[in-house]
């Protein structure tokens, strides 16, 4: 799913490629953004996907050992619990992931050494060990142990999150990390790589872990969807559409189009609410996260203030400098009183 916070990532991501790139349309920009969300939303369903796939490639390996020459009494009778588990066969059942896997090509079973590193680290878990021996027999144990097993293993598992983002260049910040540099003169979009590389280990470079990034996001839509999954019902009845709504489906292309047409003016708000500071002092990704909020809070009636002055402190924080949280804050709440003042702003 789509929701707000990962939309305005997103449109902050594709506002710094925008402003980097001098060459960019903002056509091109609106094409940029609508592939981001749309891949995002495949992540998430990529995901749900891993269920019935570790099931399957489980299967597998039992029926190999129950055939090999040289067999265990546990390689002939094995514990069918986990190959069984009824949460896998809805989600194996689902049209839409079955859809999914059709349009998009997306399978997991290229790579069976993931698979199988992903899997032995479950099977070597007391969480496993428990679910096999004393767990109750029913759907919501089932769910239940995947749920676990994919928040306390899975979703944690560093070379999973190393594959995912070399599927798609979208899927990024695997590990929930941002990096920051600190910087004389503005980048060029094409040199931001080499440029950070040069700074790791110097005090102009820092790495943040977050919590928010959009694989992390996703990876709890996932886990949302399974918690809900029930026995009765199929499991295409818990699988979250990309966006919410009619409304947050075109808020990402119409936050990137009246933050960059109205460039000027929010510039000049800016300016006017500046203090003992210079326009030329604020940094970009700042001057980005200032032009969309003032952007969202001058055009978006239905979004509540305080919403968005948290949501853009929040990005200034994770995405800026250590002092931008403070910064954008202080703006903000000044800009806010000057368009209320001047009856431009209306809205609580």
């Amino acid at each position: 799913m789509i929701n707000r916070t990962l939309i305005r990532i997103r449109v902050l991501q594709e506002l710094f490629a925008y402003y980097h790139n001098p060459g960019k349309q903002l056509a091109e920009a609106e094409a940029q953004l609508t592939t981001s969300n749309e891949r995002t939303h495949d992540l998430y369903l990529h995901l749900l996907t891993l269920v019935p796939t570790l099931t399957r490639f489980h299967q597998a390996r039992l029926e190999r050992r129950r055939n090999k020459l040289l067999r265990t009494e546990e390689d002939i009778n094995p514990n069918m619990r986990l190959a069984n588990n009824r949460l896998a066969q809805s989600m194996e059942a689902s049209t839409t992931l079955q859809e999914f896997i059709r349009e998009r090509g997306l399978i997991w079973s290229d790579d069976d050494r993931l698979l199988s590193t992903l899997l032995d680290e479950i099977l070597a878990s007391d969480l496993y060990r428990e679910y096999v021996t004393s767990a109750p027999d029913t759907f919501a144990a089932d769910a239940k142990f995947w749920v676990q097993a994919f928040a306390g293993y899975t979703f944690r598992n560093e070379e999973l999150d190393e594959y995912l983002e070399g599927l798609s260049l979208y899927w990024d910040n695997p590990l929930g990390v941002t990096e920051k540099i600190e910087v004389e003169d503005k980048v060029d979009i094409e040199e931001v790589d080499e440029v950070v590389a040069g700074l790791k280990g110097t005090e102009y470079y820092h790495a943040v872990r977050l919590a928010s990034s959009p694989v992390e996001i996703e990876k709890e839509f996932a886990l949302k969807s399974m918690r809900k999954a029930k026995p009765d019902t199929s499991f295409d009845e818990v699988i979250i559409p990309a966006y919410k709504d009619e409304e947050d489906t075109h808020l990402a292309a119409e936050l990137l189009r009246t933050t960059i047409v109205h460039e000027e003016e929010y510039r000049e708000i800016i300016n006017k609410n500046l203090r003992n500071w210079d326009m030329d002092r604020v940094t970009d990704v700042d001057m980005i996260i200032l032009q969309m909020a003032l952007a969202e809070l001058l055009s978006f009636p239905t979004i509540p203030t305080t919403v968005t002055l948290n949501e853009y402190i929040e990005l200034a924080k994770i995405y800026s400098t250590a002092e931008s949280g403070v910064f954008v804050n202080g703006l903000l709440d000044s800009a806010l009183h000057q368009l209320r003042n001047e009856r431009r702003i209306l809205k609580f």
